[in-house]
């Protein structure tokens, strides 16, 4: 029986479902053809209760092809989870208050200095825009607040979940495995329980394509409660006979096949082991790690070589993708290794989102950023303004540097497009200072020169770290030292490196981290994985051969390794820098074949 059938099973039941859908298996389409099933059956009963379907995506992209497929049917709601879960509960702002006062106890509780308690005599109102910053001094939530607050007012007020089942009877969720666990907590354990007569949930996604920590990964508890049914979904519309014989391989819940009469490629999955490096001693492992770094580098040469003698087409914007496991490895071949340095000194693990997603302010300043709840460019970055510049497209200069509030010589603020005569010379002198000068030389040359605004944020982060050291409590003295080091060393930097990641933000480059890549798909995918990496996150060889002893780090590996290899459409190849020994290479023969394997 086709996945569609069971759900139209499951909906005439009314039995919420769960559809587990292997990479490539056509899983949107699957959500359309129920969301139209619904529209078909349901259109009178909708408009005649004033009830409408609610379908919430991960990214922009998949809302906006919902949203077109659908032909902007009114009956639809396509959002977010976000949009969605703030929506539901923004029209009670007396209960909002209440659990932010709880929520900002716990966060004081956790950190004194920054959270302040008796939150609730100070704010009357909870306000949430897509800023990923917070303030609960003057009530403002960010997204991370908006699904705590949502699992406690689905929680706590009973009426709340009743009011939402009444004007939405169908939920589907799609990417459930990136849904939070407390938002799947509060669709299912709160809302789904105590209106089943009333409402019927649908989650389509892939549990081995989680690939973000805060995302729920898998939904069998709630399948073994009986609380949902399960769905599987088996075609593969994506990859070639290989690659889909790997990824079985690897998955163990779902055996993928190629549908009838649909064309397919036999393809290649290849595997390639470095071995030649020297035996590792038995003390001084990061010395050692070090010391091969440059015959790693040369063996990755090499592999990109052979590949390109194959026909493979590595240059800008190609249809052939190198995915790193390593975020400092992708910037250091990107040309901005010495800025994620920077910025990993001093956020940690935390620098893939405060520098690659430009959630920081200085690297939004020249960079602009992402809309978090759209997935939108935002494009307000100098680098932006560049951009537009130097394709002559003098539109988008002039609504970029009116939005930005810049102004010429005499003060007055840019409103004719003739005006670009007058900002020309500033424009072109800062492409130039952008190649030879510094951070420093172009963010004090934007600011003189009022082409963008300093933001409120960067202002007061220049106030905090040029205050008397003598007025800072000893226990922050570290903090302060450490931002003043961030500056200092940002500052330094060639203005180069933020060029080269420009052009890594807006995929104009052949390296990719394979965290941003699920949904996408390439023709020919090397995948490039190094023990020596990320050892936190990520062992590769511990997860094949079966000796991993932490959980998590198995589940995370297992996801990303599958989630990369199944990006490729015809051709993979697994590059392992860091080597694999035989346990592992066992296992690596009886997925790939002998055949497939080879060594450097």
């Amino acid at each position: 029986m086709r996945a569609i059938e069971t759900i139209i099973e499951n909906i005439e039941q009314k039995r919420s479902f769960v559809l587990e859908a292997g990479a490539g298996s056509g899983k949107t389409y699957t959500l359309i053809e129920t969301i139209n099933y619904l529209l078909q059956k349901y259109t009178p009963h909708l408009k005649r209760e004033g009830k409408r379907i609610v379908c919430i995506t991960y990214t922009n992209v998949a809302k906006n092809e919902i949203i077109h497929r659908l032909e902007n049917n009114p009956l639809v709601i396509v959002s977010t989870i976000h949009e969605f879960l703030w929506d539901c509960i923004k029209p009670y702002n007396r209960q909002l208050v209440i659990e932010l006062d709880k929520l900002n106890t716990l966060m004081h509780q956790e950190k004194p200095d920054k959270f302040n308690p008796n939150l609730i005599e100070r704010i009357n109102q909870v306000i949430y825009n897509d800023s990923s910053y917070r303030d609960f001094e003057i009530g403002q939530i960010h997204h991370d607040d908006v699904i705590t607050l949502s699992k406690a007012l689905f929680e706590n007020y009973p009426l709340l979940t009743t009011i939402v089942a009444d004007k939405y009877p169908f939920i589907l969720v799609d990417e459930y495995q990136d849904t939070a666990s407390e938002t799947a907590t509060a669709l299912i354990d709160f809302l789904l329980e105590r209106n089943k007569d009333k409402v019927l949930i649908g989650f389509y996604g892939d549990s081995y394509q989680k690939i973000y920590d805060t995302g729920v990964g898998s939904l069998e508890n709630y399948v073994q409660a009986t609380k949902l049914t399960l769905v599987t979904k088996e075609e593969n519309y994506r990859s070639s006979q290989n690659v889909v014989k790997l990824l079985n391989a690897i998955r163990s819940n779902i055996v993928q096949k190629i549908p009838e009469g649909t064309e397919s490629v036999e393809g290649s999955a290849r595997f390639i082991n470095s071995n030649n490096y020297p035996p590792p001693p038995k003390k001084g492992i990061l010395e050692y790690e070090k010391s091969i770094l440059p015959t790693k580098n040369e063996n990755y040469e090499k592999v990109v070589e052979m590949l390109e003698g194959e026909g493979w087409n590595f240059g800008e914007n190609s249809e052939d993708k190198v995915l790193i496991i390593a975020n400092s490895r992708v910037a250091a071949r990107g040309g901005f290794g010495d800025l994620y340095k920077v910025f990993s000194n001093r956020f940690g693990e935390g620098a893939n989102e405060a520098l690659l997603k430009r959630e920081n302010a200085f690297a939004s300043f020249f960079l602009g950023s992402t809309d978090r709840k759209t997935s939108q460019e935002r494009e307000t970055g100098i680098e932006h303004l560049v951009s537009f510049w130097e394709n002559k497209d003098y539109n988008n200069v002039m609504r970029f540097l009116r939005k930005a509030g810049a102004s010429i010589e005499d003060g007055r603020i840019l409103r004719k497009h003739e005006d670009k005569k007058i900002i020309r010379e500033i424009i072109e002198e800062l492409i130039e200072l952008r190649k030879t000068k510094t951070v420093k030389d172009v963010f004090e040359f934007v600011v003189q020169n009022k082409l963008l605004g300093q933001p409120k944020y960067i202002t007061k982060y220049l106030e905090r770290i040029t205050v008397d050291v003598n007025t800072i409590e000893e226990d922050k003295l570290s903090k302060h030292q450490r931002d003043i080091d961030f500056f200092n060393e940002l500052m330094a930097l060639p203005y180069t490196e933020y060029i080269d990641l420009f052009a890594h933000t807006q995929d104009h480059t052949v390296f990719s981290t394979k965290h941003g890549t699920k949904g996408e798909e390439y023709r020919n995918v090397l995948v490039v994985i190094d023990d020596t990496s990320w050892k936190q996150k990520y062992n590769f060889e511990a997860f094949i051969d079966n000796t991993e002893a932490t959980a998590d780090r198995k589940l995370r590996t297992q996801n990303l390794f599958y989630v990369s290899c199944s990006r490729a459409k015809e051709n993979l190849v697994v590059l392992a820098l860091s080597e694999m020994k035989a346990p592992a290479m066992a296992v690596v023969t009886n997925w790939f074949g002998a055949n497939a394997i080879s060594n450097i």
